[in-house]
């Protein structure tokens, strides 16, 4: 019974166990969905971006530039709405978002970063700063990792706005080649002294991935659902299978082990028993004993009445003999008439006692056919005894007590 329960609670740990890697699997299998989703979105930024700046560095910047030297336009216009990249790079991601917001979509936290900004609206925090200056030295190309504030995960990317080129340097050398107007707007402190090829910016982007996430859920609870009931629909078969086989084990363990006439267990089961019990005393220093018995004069019963009437008397004696035992003792038929009983964690006397107590059973009980008794012998296991030395020792008793008249106990 123990091992039956053994084998099916493990069979439903392996399951369990089953259950979880797939859900661990999914688990991260919805994060990379929304990874995947928001480096859509990502790279869709970032497309626009580099348009963007491509844009006005190439084409917009120029035309402003020739407008100066044509004198089409006076030499000190500045307006940041068409000559900073990042000044027009925010200013549409807040209309992007105030969009997004109108729709209930997800905004984005977007920001130009740079360590000497004109605006401090794109100051770099210290971890944006330290991106610029692994940037500048060529450590990184880009930065992408999950992030997580507040309980919320996040897409974080950052990646550099591009070198400065020579049409930089009109607004970041030195406040003496800067625009007045731009000047009298930001002042002379600010965003000067760089060079061509430095990485003075960088596009900081998070993107919250909680509206993937939420949305790849709700298919990972159906996912998981599916596969939960798939699993105990599985276990259940499996669990069905496996009992409707150890039935059929248990009805060839049956067939290998009882006496088909009696009930009892038979002498293959006495053999592997005892040899158990003698494995078991030797480690718990515990003993045993053994009583034997057969039916006096069985042979002239059959010869009487018959063999079908000395069938019915074994089965009745093996009745009456089981009933008496203890719980815990076993009972065998070891071939025609002689018989053995195992009583575990019983000494010598209290097996006399016993055998006593069934003989006198026995000669008292009324039988159909003829008054019937039994001789018995008993013995206890010793240390040094093995199993072929122990069956001698009880069966020797049992021989004293047919040699003093039968219907008695012997030790032996």
């Amino acid at each position: 019974m123990r091992n039956f329960i053994n084998k099916y609670f493990l069979l439903l740990i392996i399951f369990v166990i089953i259950f979880i890697v797939i859900e661990v699997v999914l688990k991260q299998q919805v994060e990379e969905y929304a990874i995947y989703e928001n480096n859509e979105k990502l790279e869709n930024i970032l497309t626009n971006q580099k348009a963007l700046h491509t844009y006005i560095e190439d084409m917009q910047k120029p035309v402003i530039y020739n407008l100066k030297k044509s004198e089409k336009l006076y030499h000190e216009f500045f307006d940041p709405n068409i000559l900073s990249f990042t000044y027009i790079a925010r200013n549409i991601h807040a209309i992007e978002n105030k969009i997004e917001q109108e729709n209930n979509r997800t905004q984005k936290y977007y920001k130009l970063a740079s360590v000497n900004p004109r605006n401090d609206l794109n100051i770099a925090n210290d971890f944006e700063k330290e991106l610029i200056e692994r940037f500048n030295t060529s450590e990184l190309k880009d930065y992408k990792k999950v992030i997580e504030e507040d309980g919320k995960k996040f897409l974080y990317y950052a990646k550099p706005v591009g070198e400065n080129k020579q049409s930089c340097m009109k607004c970041h050398s030195t406040p003496d080649k800067a625009p007045t107007e731009m000047l009298k707007m930001y002042g002379d402190k600010k965003g000067f002294y760089e060079k061509i090829g430095d990485i003075r910016a960088i596009i900081s982007i998070k993107i919250p991935l909680e509206h993937e996430l939420k949305n790849a859920s709700k298919y990972y609870n159906i996912v998981s659902a599916i596969i939960f009931v798939s699993l105990v629909f599985i276990y259940l078969i499996i669990f069905y299978l496996m009992k409707k086989l150890d039935k059929k084990q248990e009805k060839l363990q049956l067939l290998v082990h009882v006496d088909q006439l009696t009930g009892c267990l038979n002498r293959r089961a006495f053999e592997a028993n005892v040899k158990r019990e003698i494995e078991l005393a030797k480690r718990s220093k515990n003993s045993f004993s053994l009583i034997t018995f057969d039916i006096d004069h069985f042979k002239n019963i059959n010869d009487t009445y018959g063999h079908q009437a000395g069938d019915e008397i074994l089965v009745e004696v093996c009745e009456m003999i089981t009933q008496q035992n203890r719980e815990y003792d076993k009972f065998y038929r070891i071939g025609g008439e002689e018989f053995m009983i195992l009583c575990p964690s019983t000494d010598i006397k209290d097996a006399l006692n016993i055998a006593q107590r069934l003989r006198i059973k026995i000669q008292e009980h009324n039988f159909k056919y003829d008054y019937i008794t039994i001789s018995l012998g008993v013995t206890e296991y010793n240390s040094n005894d093995s199993f072929e030395e122990l069956y001698k020792k009880v069966d020797n008793a049992l021989y004293l007590s047919k040699e003093k008249g039968r219907n008695r106990v012997e030790a032996g």
